[in-house]
């Protein structure tokens, strides 16, 4: 659990924050990062603490071109 005092660097939310942002659930947002769809990085004030750019979060909530080929929805 990440510390109740900690405030990320401007720019970053912590992994609790862009789950609650995108609306999906831990084990969800980390299939994200380990499918590489998007990317952490380490605090050096607190190593424990994994975050995610804020620019990151919001290309993942842009709506995306339907593949080709598949029937939409």
């Amino acid at each position: 659990m990440e510390d109740a005092a900690y405030s990320p660097p401007p720019g970053y939310l912590t992994m609790a924050q862009a789950r609650v942002e995108l609306g999906v659930s831990k084990p969800t947002l980390y299939r994200m990062v380990r499918a590489g769809r998007i990317a952490t990085y380490r605090d050096q004030r607190n190593r424990r603490v994994r975050l995610m750019k804020v620019d990151d979060i919001a290309r993942l909530m842009e709506p995306q071109p339907a593949e080709e080929g598949k029937a939409a929805a």
